[in-house]
């Protein structure tokens, strides 16, 4: 019997909240979807080994859900939120792929380079992603690069949901000890967290195993509380939207002339939020780059991650290969 063809692409999004993978042949026909845990920055604790667990995870569950074999894999991007390319412990990525194929190409980035990949079919423009965490990421038409914010929640994550969780937290805090208005979101606070009192919350914050998904985790709280009219949560999301919309214009700034057109993405799930987020957003965006507009995204990252192992292979991908994006990603949406 002779040996399999090496004909298929394995593909990675990695996020902060979890991670997803498939598995398509080089015209675009998805064979298979896997999902996994979150990834994290490498230099976190027990970063490559929760990259380990992210990647393969998702890679193997797309592998088992086509039913194929990781010896049918040629080509294998990975877009992740792990993956800044300054980072000195990128070895490592490789090495987690080839414990699970041994394609002859890999193509490793940032998922903002995927994110856009995905929302542009490979094209130009900026992608504004709003997890976890936020960034901007802008590629012009001779290929210059930019970036905006993406220095992790120390430094910022303006717009993101662990923004959006750590304003409402501090917005319960001082509702309490009224240097604040009243809000909703005090009681809510102290439900999720199990807390007697707002002042413990710091028992949770400061504590040596915390994760800031416990704090990103309560953003659609805070939008369900801004829809349902809370003034003070409405006031935090409005923001948010604001400050996405700086950090798109950041990116537009580096790259665009200022009567440029210029489409931007709005990707991630803080997006979900709709015109609570969307109106800050466009608005920040529209008064001072009124040419810019804002695009839905055509394909998710995990498909951006695809187009640019394509690329890095050396295969173009055609109409006729976004085409079969398109239908089988309509096909999947139906089944669910």
């Amino acid at each position: 019997m002779s040996a399999p063809s090496r004909n298929l692409v394995l593909a990675v999004d990695g996020g902060q909240t979890s991670s997803r993978a498939i598995v398509a042949t080089t015209d675009g026909d998805i064979l298979g979807w896997g999902d996994g845990p979150a990834c994290d920055h490498l230099h976190g604790p027990n970063g490559v080994e929760r990259n380990r667990q992210a990647i393969q995870v998702s890679a193997r569950a797309a592998l088992a859900d086509a039913g194929l074999g990781a010896d049918r894999i040629f080509a294998v991007g990975l877009g992740l939120t792990s993956a800044p390319r300054e980072s000195s412990l990128l070895h490592h990525v490789t090495g987690i792929v080839q414990e699970v194929c041994d394609p002859d190409t890999i193509w490793i980035d940032s998922d903002c380079v995927s994110n856009l990949a995905g929302a542009s079919g490979n094209r130009g423009g900026v992608v504004v992603i709003a997890g976890g965490g936020s960034i901007a990421y802008g590629v012009d038409a001779e290929g210059r690069e930019a970036i905006a914010g993406g220095l992790g929640y120390l430094m910022g994550d303006e717009g993101s949901a662990w923004y959006i969780g750590l304003r409402a937290i501090q917005a319960a805090a001082k509702a309490h000890d009224r240097r604040g208005a009243p809000t909703a979101l005090l009681p809510k606070v102290l439900e999720r967290y199990g807390l007697g009192s707002i002042r413990e919350v710091s028992h949770i914050l400061y504590a040596t195993d915390f994760k800031r998904d416990r704090v990103s985790a309560f953003a659609p709280e805070v939008v369900r509380l801004a829809r349902e009219g809370d003034a003070t949560a409405a006031a935090i999301v409005n923001d948010a939207g604001r400050m996405l919309g700086k950090t798109a214009l950041g990116v537009l700034r580096q790259l665009f002339q200022e009567a440029e057109f210029v489409a931007i993405y709005p990707t991630g799930g803080v997006f979900r939020a709709g015109d609570l987020i969307l109106d800050p957003f466009r608005s920040a965006i529209g008064a001072a780059r009124p040419a810019a507009q804002i695009t839905m995204p055509r394909f998710s990252p995990v498909v951006g991650a695809f187009l640019k192992s394509l690329e890095r292979a050396g295969i173009p991908a055609t109409g006729e290969t976004l085409a079969r994006l398109d239908a089988g990603l309509a096909m999947r949406a139906g089944r669910q």
